[in-house]
């Protein structure tokens, strides 16, 4: 059984805990690496020196640092600023000497994504005098190829649970037989939109409606679960080159009214690059807040 990083955020039900998950899971990995130098966490407060994970004596030695950024969907400026900034406090801290900067997230970059990373790798390289190893970057097919060498795998993706919810269908569900198909399943019969699937989208004349009232107002879509109500706020925005902030609120385990705006807030802190001010208390004024510091005023979509 195979899975991917999207899976890996539905099964600890939203982003701000699969974050958490990633980063445990990184150190867990390194731990394993760096077997038998010591390698821990760093509990988040302001003045840690840009620290996720570090390998070596912290005080008493140059040490290895592991920055863990849970990017997913998009790798834009914003994903950029937030690398910069943390490898900037890293080498600029004072409370330790950094022998090796080591980025890791499950986004898989593009060409041109590929090309920046390596540009500005070059750049930082050469502007602190260090040598070709001094900053290196893990993505998600290495991470995960990691994960399996080490067995953390079916750990880390949660494999066992799946195992066994599938022997308990394969006791109460008869056999039956498969027709074999060229394509991939996947492509057909899926749940988040994406231009691999366009060739199996169904345009329906709700779509055209869509384009034509977003373009001068704010749209609240309502139908039946699964009548393809997000698959078509998706298609349409990446079909027409729109920019846009997805909140996918459906992997979240929801007690309250809180769970939904903390998902909300955690997802718009990422895509603007913009965070939380504290001293407010009330969730949607933190929202309301962060959007506005954006300059940008947008329509919106909703699906209930």
């Amino acid at each position: 059984m195979n899975r991917d990083w999207n899976d890996f955020k539905s099964s600890y039900g939203n982003i701000a805990g699969a974050r958490e998950a990633f980063e445990i899971a990184c150190e867990t990995l390194f731990r394993e690496i760096y077997a038998p130098k010591r390698v821990d966490g760093v509990k988040v407060k302001q003045g840690d020196g840009g620290i996720d994970i570090f390998v070596g004596e912290l005080g008493c030695e140059p040490i290895t640092v592991i920055q863990c950024k849970f990017f997913l969907d998009k790798f834009e400026e914003s994903q950029k600023g937030q690398i910069r900034d943390s490898f900037k406090t890293c080498i600029s801290a004072t409370r330790y000497e950094l022998k090796e900067w080591i980025l890791c997230m499950p986004y898989l970059l593009d060409l041109d994504q590929h090309t920046w990373w390596s540009q500005w790798k070059d750049s930082q390289r050469q502007k602190y005098e260090k040598d070709e190893n001094f900053i290196s970057l893990k993505t998600g097919n290495e991470l995960i190829d990691l994960f399996k060498k080490f067995n953390l795998y079916n750990q880390v993706f949660k494999i066992e649970d799946s195992l066994k919810i599938d022997e308990i269908h394969k006791a109460v569900i008869p056999k039956k037989s498969i027709i074999p198909v060229e394509v991939n399943p996947k492509n057909i019969l899926f749940n988040n939109y994406s231009i691999k699937n366009e060739p199996f989208y169904l345009e329906r004349k709700v779509d055209k409606e869509f384009m034509n009232v977003i373009s001068i107002n704010n749209i609240w879509l309502y139908g039946k679960s699964g009548s393809g109500k997000t698959a078509l706020v998706n298609r349409n925005l990446l079909c027409n080159n729109i920019e846009y902030c997805f909140c996918d609120l459906s992997p979240i385990n929801v007690n309250s009214s809180n769970d939904v705006l903390e998902e909300i807030l955690c997802i718009i802190e990422e895509q603007f690059m913009i965070q939380r001010d504290n001293k407010i208390t009330n969730k949607i004024k933190q929202i309301t807040k962060i959007l506005c510091e954006t300059g940008v005023l947008f329509p919106y979509a909703a699906t209930g």
